[in-house]
């Protein structure tokens, strides 16, 4: 488990800023499609922007830099809000974002490494994220790498048996250059993730596999800093996850609002509300 402390206050407000700039990535984005799954980009916005934009070691103008860390979107769906933070790091144009699932984009609904700077991975198929992490962190091991693989998951995607086959190899072999990240949102598409397919006590779950776990308020910067930082340089060979509880929707009051989130579609006039509540939070924030 994690506790938060202050970070430093420029260092909260910049990736507050860019946070927020994530999310209206995210809207406008779904405004060109008129759906989406901009519920999820709204909630996991902090996780990535402070995953990207402070935690990770990348070069946006060299995406296939040897020495990068690598992030590997299992929740292939997630890619509205993985494009949003691309952008925002500078992987290529925010004007691009209005291609969004258009023929011929660089931006599918759906990530896949084919097209877009900065995909280390293509989606579709949950629970396939922590496979493939262990993959490469096996690899860059070998290489003498000091290199991390994140790698974001959905609560969902838990009930998923190639994750745990998965968590017990990075276990067995040590992997300490993998962070794991589960966007906890309580949502998944058949209804809540609590009550579909239950995996009870995560934390306590992760840790009998060997992990060394972490859960926080995926909505505060203050404690996702904090988190990304330990699990960096936790000082034993083992493992990590950072268990991220977010709110879907978070920013535009009436989609937190909304009984059925897990994909919206919403007419001209509601996205402009979208932009008008989103402003205005940010704001007030």
């Amino acid at each position: 488990m994690s506790t938060a402390t202050i970070q430093p206050p420029d260092l909260i407000r910049t990736l507050a800023s860019r946070a927020h700039r994530i999310r209206h990535n995210a809207i406008t984005m779904a405004e060109v499609q008129g759906q989406g799954y901009v519920a999820q980009a709204l909630g996991v916005a902090d996780v990535l922007a402070v995953a990207y934009l402070h935690a990770m070691n990348v070069r946006p103008d060299e995406p296939e830099w040897e020495e990068r860390d690598r992030f590997l979107l299992s929740v292939g769906h997630y890619a509205i809000a993985h494009y949003s933070v691309l952008a925002e790091a500078g992987y290529f144009p925010v004007e691009e974002l209005v291609t969004y699932g258009c023929d011929d984009s660089r931006l599918p609904m759906s990530g896949m490494t084919s097209y877009t700077p900065g995909a280390e991975m293509s989606g579709g198929s949950i629970g396939l994220g922590l496979p493939m992490a262990v993959g490469m962190g096996l690899g860059l091991k070998r290489k003498n790498s000091a290199s991390f693989v994140y790698t974001l998951m959905g609560d969902g995607e838990l009930a998923e048996g190639p994750t745990w086959e998965a968590a017990t190899v990075a276990s067995a072999y040590g992997l300490d250059n993998i962070i794991g990240i589960v966007d906890f949102n309580g949502v998944q598409a058949d209804g809540p993730s609590t009550k579909i397919m239950p995996t009870g006590p995560i934390v306590e779950k992760f840790e009998s596999f060997g992990f060394y776990v972490q859960r926080v308020d995926g909505n505060d910067l203050d404690a996702l800093v904090l988190a990304f930082d330990n699990a960096r340089h936790h000082d034993k060979p083992v493992p990590r996850i950072i268990i991220c509880d977010t709110k879907m929707g978070k920013g535009v009051d009436f989609l937190e609002a909304r009984e059925k989130n897990h994909f919206i579609r919403l007419e001209a006039p509601e996205w402009k509300r979208a932009f008008e509540r989103l402003e205005a939070q940010g704001a007030a924030a």
